[in-house]
């Protein structure tokens, strides 16, 4: 009777109760669970083992990497992409299980690791997916989590490069290419200036650019990206942040 009349005069107001929406609530519950996911894999860290790497894998896709920290928005069976990766990119030696895979919304909250934690960061063809301010955040987070002298390695599309080879400018509106955008869902593709100011901008201490599978690094992976059916190897900008 009482929750009657609370939705009687709460509906004479104009307004109307509903309960919290099922899926809602699973997603969330599989949010906690992911995250608890997260305390478990810190809790599991020797951090007295002096040879143990900590080592991030952002926006990972399928190519889930044995013996590094992957992390992107869903799990993706990496059966499915093999055919695109063959066995030069994603041999047997470097498949990750399931297990070392972890989902993150870098977008939504702080990475959850301590302060200068982490030996290296390896992403391509991902931060070009974030907009202007969540890249900045991005930047800025993977530079506080890593140890001094650590490298945040950087992997994306060239956008000098990309209107170079397929815009004409003199055409004005018609001449912008604009399927960088459009087809590949990017939201704010760089180029080496701007990802280069953005690093120093967040306080990383030195930007070091170099080329594929040339990072400073030696724990950076072989790098797949770009797909030589979608761009040439130049198209992408290689580039090494050192905290």
């Amino acid at each position: 009777m009482i929750k009657k009349v609370i939705k009687l005069l709460v509906s004479k107001l104009g307004y109307e109760i509903k309960k919290i929406d099922s899926v809602y609530k699973n997603n969330k519950e599989i949010y906690n669970k992911y995250q608890s996911k997260y305390c478990h894999l810190l809790s599991t860290i020797n951090k007295n083992d002096k040879n143990l790497k900590i080592k991030l894998h952002f926006g990972c896709g399928p190519r889930v990497l044995k013996g590094w920290i992957n992390i992107d928005l869903a799990y993706e069976p990496y059966e499915n992409y093999l055919k695109y990766y063959g066995e030069k990119y994603y041999p047997m030696e470097l498949r990750g299980s399931k297990g070392e895979f972890y989902i993150f919304d870098i977008k939504k909250e702080k990475l959850p690791f301590p302060d200068n934690f982490v030996d290296v960061i390896f992403h391509e063809d991902f931060i070009e997916h974030l907009n202007q301010k969540d890249q900045i955040i991005f930047l800025a987070e993977t530079r506080r989590v890593l140890k001094k002298g650590s490298v945040c390695r950087v992997n994306t599309p060239n956008l000098l490069k990309s209107m170079e080879k397929n815009s004409n400018f003199n055409n004005g509106f018609n001449g912008v290419y604009t399927t960088e955008w459009d087809k590949n869902n990017h939201l704010n593709v760089l180029t080496p200036r701007i990802i280069e100011e953005m690093a120093y901008m967040v306080g990383y201490s030195n930007v070091v650019f170099n080329s594929r599978n040339n990072s400073i690094s030696k724990l950076i992976p072989l790098e797949y990206r770009p797909d030589l059916n979608d761009r040439e190897e130049d198209g992408n900008i290689f580039v090494d942040l050192i905290k």
